[in-house]
């Protein structure tokens, strides 16, 4: 007899929850209202319950016996899975398990499986039936590894290689051409200025799924040419989730060093916010539009009210790092079969952060200009949340789920070194430092529905709203040189009100925020036709983006006509040069620089619909085809310019052929067309100086949107469960690629090339090494990816045989896990090949590349009290190996690597390794 799951787990806590997900083999669609029967070994009692409109059962089982599961449905043949055992404290993984579908052979057959093999076989299995080319990282995966954050979790991806544990790089082009989703929503950019989401800030721990779609459908957003990044968060835990972590951190560059602080210090600088005490004065912010013409006397008046505050102090040498969070969830059945399930996590770190930086110059005659030491220390805290609530009643679901993140950085650089830009005969000393407090945060929402309407049609949606925000109030630069030829003397010079320069004396006061307001609806329709299933889907997309920028560029200056020679003394040092006597004793104001300075309001408005059908012409044969339309609308005003409006309508098709070698085996044949439109930033009409690696960063606003064209041949092999061997060849056209462009004098900005191509092979292997033998073997994963890209960019007449700026040669992969009785050893490599970082395009300029790195990480991880406690040992970036850029002189160069001396190194970065012990607490279990 059935018996409807009823109980709310709360209260079943001496039975386990054993839950699962039923879907169609060979299309994942899910197999709603399945009935789900589990008996125990030496029982005839019975208990069971039916599918959710997703497919998903939950059953309580009583502890330490061993059940088998049944699950049948009219039409379908009926499926027995064997060796479920309920033991304890332990943590079973999810079913996974597809039902066939029943003719004249299954009518009277029951399938049989292992559970085991049901568990470790969704992701592949959806991999292998996907309407796209994809590679992905399931729940279970993710649960035996000890990746913290989705960052970590992507580096495992076939083709992904991700920076600073953050961005993420596919088929080695840069993050511009990827698209990133969080629970069927397009996911903002975390970045003021460039397509990125930083992936550190979602919790691996409440990750389903993560998948990267390689080949478009028109299902997906058309704006991607690497990879559209979906990650699925858990709607459902299969039991009561309480779980605490703290990480301790110790880093080679900083942990026991010194530190030095720059100021202000906030009254909420630690918790990520800021106070008042940075803003800028009333008085100048509310004349800023012609303060200039004000009186002598009333300049120096308003000047005086900024802090004087450029100088910094030596601290308390640097603890370790310490980050703790919290993850709790639970689900909850009703006893009409209704379910809710809840999940929820919260965090905070706190740290520091020591870089290494030598920057040099050289100019196209390899003449060396200058050479630059820097050390930045950094002082960081970081805040997340995360809730999802999920209701299932009947054929339905609704779920909501909100994701927060703010991170505050407050940076102090101190920079020494040598200018010869007039000769070896005339150098002089350089002394400078930055001070600034950057707070960038992002706040998601997302309300969505799964209803099945009926026996043949599906219909999904989402609403969604987010703020992002950066903000970065009164960054203050303050140099120093010696006259020509000597090694003290320092003293500052200033011009007049009419030409201030940031470089020299300057603040900058920086705000950026936008809302951005989603929604799309998709409908699915399945019929028969050629005696197979056959999908029709249609839907659109929406959303609408709203900017406002404000900047404000101020530089000190003399109000004497000829500007002013400051010497340094004890009364003009770094801590008091712009003292009230100070800007009395040498007539100073402070002045607006118009090149970098801004106030913009921008909007985008995307409205897209599509037409999908996914066609089965027999058991080998699927096509999977259709078209999309985007019309995307950019608008920039901006105060005392003409207002600037891109409007473009693109019809994007794509298909994907499928031909199944055998039922472990796929052969694909993928083409379709994206575009890759210009950020606002890029657009965006003014001018920022990096202190950090000495650049001034333009924007164009005569940038026009990419349109790419794209097409794939894969073989896929699925071996085992939880195993794939593939390779692939790619080709991409891009019409009218945007490039960051280096125009000499450190300057950078953004320009369309006319066209490019970029083609490569890319291989994979996930495999275990049970086939060696013994027990040790059969613990042993072993997992690599590959690819090796070429290309060509034309730009004008010229034409260079590399790759588009941003994008990688080549990369790798690869990876070794042991896993047994709670005990686990990853070892982890990744290497990109070097990539053209900024591609020259003016007369007196250079290419810049950035060298390969060598990146390995290792991790051991070992559960102890009954599998409550867990405990980690990461050691990440072993080799330490510096970030480095640097010239190479021939302007289309067969080799891409590093030549010594024929190359010249001009940024390099040391960041150091890091060591982190982790304990995570599981209550309850």
């Amino acid at each position: 007899m059935l018996i409807c799951a009823g109980i709310a787990l709360q209260a079943q806590t001496k039975n386990q929850v054993v839950s699962g997900r039923v879907l169609e083999a060979g299309n994942n669609n899910p197999v709603v209202g399945a009935s789900v029967t589990a008996q125990a070994e030496g029982s005839t009692s019975k208990t069971g319950t039916h599918t959710d409109v997703e497919g998903r059962f939950f059953l309580s089982l009583a502890p330490n016996k061993k059940y088998s599961i049944t699950i049948t449905n009219i039409g379908f043949a009926a499926k027995k899975v064997d060796d479920i055992t309920t033991i304890p404290g332990a943590d079973p993984a999810p079913l996974s398990i597809n039902l066939e579908k029943s003719n004249a052979e299954l009518s009277a057959v029951v399938v049989t499986a292992s559970a085991k093999r049901e568990a470790i076989s969704s992701l592949y299995s959806a991999q292998k039936n996907a309407a796209s080319i994809s590679d992905g990282i399931s729940a279970e995966v993710i649960r035996k590894s000890p990746d913290r954050n989705t960052g970590e979790v992507l580096k495992r991806v076939s083709g992904a290689s991700v920076q600073d544990n953050k961005f993420v790089i596919i088929r080695g082009l840069s993050e511009r051409y990827n698209v990133s989703m969080l629970n069927n929503s397009v996911l903002p950019s975390t970045e003021a200025d460039k397509k990125a989401f930083s992936f550190d800030i979602i919790p691996a721990s409440v990750v389903d799924n993560l998948v990267i779609s390689k080949s478009a459908s028109p299902d997906l957003p058309g704006d991607f040419s690497g990879g559209a990044i979906r990650i699925t968060t858990k709607d459902y835990p299969n039991k009561k989730i309480s779980e605490l972590s703290i990480g301790i951190s110790f880093n080679s560059l900083t942990t026991g060093k010194n530190f030095y602080n720059g100021f202000p210090n906030g009254s909420y600088d630690k918790i990520g916010f800021f106070d008042d005490s940075r803003l800028i004065p009333g008085p100048y912010y509310r004349n800023k539009s012609g303060f200039i013409n004000q009186s002598p006397e009333y300049k120096r008046e308003v000047t005086k009210m900024f802090p004087n505050n450029y100088g910094s102090e030596a601290v308390s040498k640097s603890m370790p790092n310490i980050g703790i969070s919290y993850t709790g969830g639970n689900t909850k059945i009703f006893k009409s079969g209704n379910k809710l399930g809840y999940i929820y996590n919260v965090g905070y770190g706190i740290g520091r952060a020591v870089g290494d930086r030598e920057r040099s110059e050289y100019d196209i005659t390899q003449r060396n200009l200058y050479n630059y030491n820097t050390t930045n220390y950094d002082q960081k805290n970081n805040l997340t949340g995360l809730l999802n609530l999920t209701y299932s009643y009947r054929k339905s679901k609704i779920s909501f789920k909100n994701l927060f993140n703010n991170t505050f950085v407050k940076t102090l650089g101190l920079r020494n070194g040598e200018n010869l830009e007039n000769g070896e005969e005339s150098v002089f000393q350089v002394k400078s430092s930055n001070s600034e407090a950057t707070q960038n945060g992002i706040f998601n929402i997302v309300l969505e529905g799964l209803h099945k309407v009926s026996d043949n049609f599906t219909l999904d949606w989402n609403g969604s709203f987010a703020y992002t925000y950066r903000n970065q109030p009164d960054q203050r630069i303050l140099a120093y040189r010696t006259p020509d030829n000597s090694k003290t003397d320092y003293y500052l010079k200033l011009s007049n009100e009419n030409s201030p320069e940031i470089r020299n004396a300057g603040r900058v006061y920086s705000f950026l925020g936008e809302y951005i307001y989603g929604a799309s609806a998709n409908g699915t329709y399945t019929f028969n036709m050629f005696g197979e299933n056959q999908k029709f889907k249609f839907g659109t997309m929406n959303y609408y983006r709203d900017r406002t920028v404000e900047v404000d560029a101020l530089g000190y200056a003399s109000l004497n006509f000829t500007g002013v020679t400051i010497a340094e003394t004890k009364e003009t040092t770094f801590d008091n040069i712009f003292s009230s006597e100070n800007i009395d004793k040498y007539n100073l104001t402070v002045a607006n620089i118009g090149t970098n300075s801004t106030d913009y309001t921008a909007n985008a408005l995307l409205n897209a619909g599509y037409l999908m059908l996914d066609n089965k012409f027999s058991e080998k044969l699927r096509l999977t085809w259709g078209a999309r339309i985007e019309k995307y609308r950019q608008e920039l005003v901006t105060k005392g310019r003409q207002n600037m409006v891109y409007d473009n309508t693109d019809v994007l098709p794509s298909l994907l052929l499928t031909y199944s070698l055998n039922n472990k085996t796929n052969l694909r044949l993928g083409g379709s067309m994206a575009v890759n439109r210009p950020e606002f930033r890029e657009l965006a009409d003014y001018s920022v100086f990096d202190y950090d690696n000495n650049l001034v960063i333009r924007g164009n606003p005569n940038l026009e949107r990419c349109r790419n064209t794209n097409a794939d041949l894969r073989y896929e092999w699925f071996p085992a469960a939880g195993e794939i061997i593939s390779a692939s060849v790619f080709y991409k056209y891009f019409r009218d690629p945007i490039e960051q462009t280096n125009k000499g004098n450190d300057v950078l900005t953004y320009e369309n090339a006319d066209h490019a191509t970029a083609y490569g092979v890319e291989v994979e292997v996930r495999k275990k090494l049970d086939f060696i033998g013994g027990n040790f073997f059969s613990d042993l994963a072993f997992y690599a990816n590959a690819a090796y890209i070429k290309g060509s960019v034309q730009f004008g007449e010229v034409s260079y045989n590399n790759p588009m700026q941003g994008q990688s040669p080549y990369l790798i992969n690869g990876g070794l896990n042991y896993s047994h009785n709670g005990f686990s050893v990853n070892a982890l490599y990744n290497r990109i090949g070097p990539r053209l970082r900024f591609r020259a395009t003016a007369g007196a300029a250079l290419n810049i590349f950035e060298r390969p790195r060598d990146v390995v990480d290792l991790q051991i991880s070992k559960m102890f009290l009954r599998n409550r406690l867990e405990i980690k040992l990461t050691v990440s970036d072993l080799l330490a190996q510096p970030f480095t850029w640097y010239y190479k002189y021939d302007p289309n160069p067969s080799n891409l690597n590093y030549i010594a001396g024929e190359d010249r190194i001009i940024n390099s970065i040391k960041y150091g390794s890091t060591t982190t012990l982790a304990l995570k607490y599981i209550f309850g279990r």
